[in-house]
């Protein structure tokens, strides 16, 4: 079992979850600033930070109490947690996980192949345009043979794109769609709307992304409604007649995707009921208030990435086996005279003395000599790794690393020998987590 699997599918559940959470967060908050697209650039990035991956401390661990009270080699209470064996878990499990993966992305290649065939498509339509002469601004202007609201292309050398309509407007009409566009363009909505679409054909299995892109679009509009009419001075009835006009000509046709449009088929009946009542009389609101709401949210998600790091990072490291050939003499909890029939701490793995021992994960070496511990345990090596975890090697001939050593996954401690009290050469294995022990079958695969 490639445990590596887990922790993606643990994160992606916690990130479905969160942006649910925050999707409705969002939409509470755009009541009450209803023009503020960048209110959905944070929701989005917020949705993530819980699964953001959190640097840990370089500072040598403490040695757990479970080895110094018991010598290392038994336990009055055994450790629940993660009992259960890899072969537990049918291999069948794998490739299943890797399916799922290949399906998604045959799903996105699609999604991301039919945007670009829609963007190309708009290409091929604008060669069949004309060019349309105006004194509002440098963007040039184009129109084409088609019923359609008015938007803006490309992505550098952006151009304003007019249906076949646009000729039959009055001269005011024309001038305040303009200027609409003109705004878009300031703004740099037009490839906002692109990167969204992106995200919506990349992350399509999490369907709050695309109600975040609505939100977003809601937002957009609404602050180029108002940002036309104060930069432009523009009467705001005149401007809500215009927005209706275009409405009704468009309304038997659908916009073009991707592109910042005086109507979207984003908006609802209800969009455009709010967008026009705040063409006619603004929202207030005071800036400052968002700001503190938003810190807030991220202090909350920022203390549940820190509480969540533990149980999502825990497997993305491949764990390595201590030897590279053994085999396994006493198992986890195993009872036996020899240890006063108290249940096995660890594992006991047998190979030739002076076999290299490694590290199992990386880390930071927290014990490595014959005194700190029980003297049955002879020469050892305690490794802190990574979100609460250590690992124990005990009986070894030769250590050789030093107290405080950062050492890398699969990196030499020492070698395999019968120092301490034993009953021949072998290597005794444990795995603790939060200080106590758990069974190291649970994450290595000793096989």
């Amino acid at each position: 079992m490639d445990w590596s699997l887990i922790s993606p599918l643990m994160m992606l559940a916690l990130w479905l979850l969160t942006s649910c959470l925050l999707l409705k967060i969002g939409k509470y908050i755009a009541v009450r600033y209803p023009a503020t697209p960048t209110i959905w650039w944070v929701i989005l990035g917020l949705s993530v930070l819980p699964i953001l991956p959190v640097s840990t401390s370089s500072e040598i661990g403490k040695v757990p109490k479970a080895l110094l009270e018991f010598g290392g080699y038994i336990e009055q209470k055994q450790h629940q947690v993660g009992q259960l064996s890899v072969q537990d878990i049918p291999l069948s499990f794998d490739v299943l996980l890797y399916i799922i993966f290949a399906a998604y992305l045959v799903v996105a290649m699609r999604k991301l192949s039919r945007l670009r065939r829609s963007w190309l498509s708009i290409r091929r339509l604008l060669t069949t345009s004309e060019p349309f002469a105006h004194s509002m601004s440098n963007v040039p202007c184009v129109q084409i043979p088609i019923t359609c609201s008015p938007f803006v292309f490309g992505l550098f050398n952006s151009k304003i794109v007019l249906p076949s309509y646009f000729s039959q407007l009055s001269a005011e009409q024309q001038s305040t769609l303009l200027c609409h566009e003109v705004t878009h363009i300031h703004h740099k909505d037009h490839i906002a709307l692109l990167i969204w679409s992106i995200l919506g054909c990349v992350f399509w299995f999490n369907p709050f992304i695309k109600q975040m892109e609505k939100g977003f679009i809601h937002a957009m509009e609404l602050r180029c409604d108002l940002k036309t009419l104060m930069c432009y001075d523009i009467n705001k009835k005149h401007y809500a007649t215009t927005l209706m006009t275009v409405l009704k000509r468009s309304i038997a046709v659908n916009t073009v995707p991707s592109t910042a449009n005086f109507s979207s088929d984003a908006l609802s009946l209800e969009d455009y009921k709010l967008r026009l009542q705040q063409i006619i009389q603004p929202q207030a609101n005071k800036p400052a208030y968002l700001v503190v709401l938003l810190f807030s949210i991220s202090i909350v998600l920022g203390f549940a990435n820190i509480k969540a790091a533990p149980a999502l990072y825990s497997a993305t490291e491949q764990w390595q086996n201590p030897l590279t050939d053994f085999r396994i003499s006493s198992y986890y909890g195993h009872i036996s005279e020899f240890r006063h029939s108290k249940p096995h701490g660890g594992i006991d793995l047998v190979a030739p003395v002076g076999t290299p021992v490694k590290a199992v994960s990386s880390g930071i070496v927290v014990i490595a000599d014959a005194t700190t511990l029980s003297a049955n345990l002879g020469n050892v090596v305690l490794v802190q790794h990574k979100n609460g975890y250590q690992s124990l090697y005990a009986h070894l001939d030769k250590i050789t690393v030093e107290q405080g050593m950062q050492i890398k996954a699969g990196s030499k401690l020492g070698t395999l020998g019968a120092t301490g009290r034993v009953t021949g050469a072998h290597l005794h294995f444990e795995l603790l987590h939060q200080e106590q022990r758990i069974n190291p079958l649970a994450i290595l695969e000793l096989k």
